[in-house]
């Protein structure tokens, strides 16, 4: 069984600008910086952040080869995608988007959109070419800056980890996927597990516990402890929408049953049980929690949301913006402002 020692600490929420709005940043219960990437630091229960094995603590690194021969690097697939930021307003318990604004705007893939934990900026996923993909840090709309420079390698899905100034990304070199760890500079710390392979995507339940999509017949969701190295398999058939619920210390993510049965389940890494939430809007897996516990999910260009007990409604239609082919969204830490990657128009 993995170990688990879950915690939660409180910590002071900064006020913070992105993008033309001024907030004060609610951190997550257990996020926060430490002093640098792996080092332990002062929590604010009295006692120290996790810091993870300087190697990885399932075994070596196995020797990465030459890429086989069928290997087409993931950029090549990539579709050109734009990144928008909109405030994300309630009013009387109902939420609603009145307008969105382009953060990203270029040919290419940019994608993958997170929120640091303390709402400062977003990272995401940026193509370089048809080939490769690195990891970008946007402070505000046109104000980009590519922080992972590592040849011969792409990063993707880049997520700040609990209690660290770092981030883990899925760094894929010659075919093969694993989970790496990067200090928030973009500089490479190594890899996080040497067993867990291929990763797809992945969320933090909190500082050490982790959730992986695995790519497989079938694919797996697996969850594993980086201060231990102990892995195992608790659902089949995941989709690669996963996230940690807001205010828990628990994983959500899409289970698809069928072609067209497709449900959110809550995961509770402790126990390895599940719970169904909710049906997802027919064929659409990505999806972003609010602070608040809405859901919030994309088709076409438009958004819709739902809270326990109620059924999805529209919150948003940015048709008339060129705004099309929503896929991935994210929610920032306070609940003002979400982040939505859409395609970009053909032609």
């Amino acid at each position: 069984m993995i170990q688990r020692r879950l915690r939660r600490t409180a910590r002071a929420a900064p006020v913070l600008a992105f993008g033309g709005f001024t907030v004060a940043a609610a951190c997550a219960p257990g996020d926060g910086g430490a002093s640098a990437a792996g080092e332990a630091s002062a929590t604010a229960d009295g006692g120290t952040a996790v810091s993870f094995p300087a190697v990885p603590p399932d075994g070596p690194m196995p020797e990465i080869g030459s890429a086989p021969e069928s290997y087409t690097p993931t950029a090549a697939g990539a579709p050109s995608t734009d990144i928008w930021v909109a405030a994300l307003v309630r009013e009387g318990g109902a939420l609603s988007i009145p307008d969105a604004g382009r953060a990203t705007d270029r040919d290419g893939y940019d994608n993958q959109p997170s929120f640091l934990l303390d709402g400062s900026a977003i990272l995401y996923t940026s193509a370089v070419d048809r080939t490769q993909t690195e990891v970008a840090r946007l402070a505000e709309p046109g104000a980009s800056e590519r922080l992972t420079h590592t040849a011969e390698a792409s990063e993707f899905s880049p997520l700040q980890i609990p209690g660290q100034d770092a981030f883990s990304a899925i760094h894929e070199i010659r075919g093969r996927q694993y989970l790496w760890r990067y200090a928030l500079s973009g500089d490479p710390v190594g890899p996080i597990f040497s067993t867990a392979e291929p990763v797809g995507y992945h969320a933090w339940a909190n500082e050490h516990i982790v959730a992986m999509f695995i790519l497989g017949d079938p694919p797996t969701l697996q969850v594993a402890d980086a201060l231990t190295g102990e892995i195992e398999v608790v659902a089949e058939r995941p989709g690669r929408s996963i996230h940690r619920i807001p205010g828990t210390e628990e994983i959500s993510f899409v289970r698809k049953v069928s072609d067209d049965e497709w449900w959110i389940e809550r995961l509770d890494p402790v126990a390895g049980t599940t719970e169904r939430i909710t049906r997802t809007l027919p064929g659409r897996e990505d999806y972003a929690w609010t602070p608040e516990g809405e859901i919030i999910m994309g088709d076409g260009g438009r958004l819709y949301a739902r809270s326990e007990g109620s059924d999805w409604t529209e919150i948003a239609d940015f048709s008339d913006l060129g705004v099309g082919g929503i896929t991935r969204l994210a929610v920032s830490p306070d609940g003002a402002r979400i982040a939505i990657v859409a395609n970009r128009p053909e032609g």
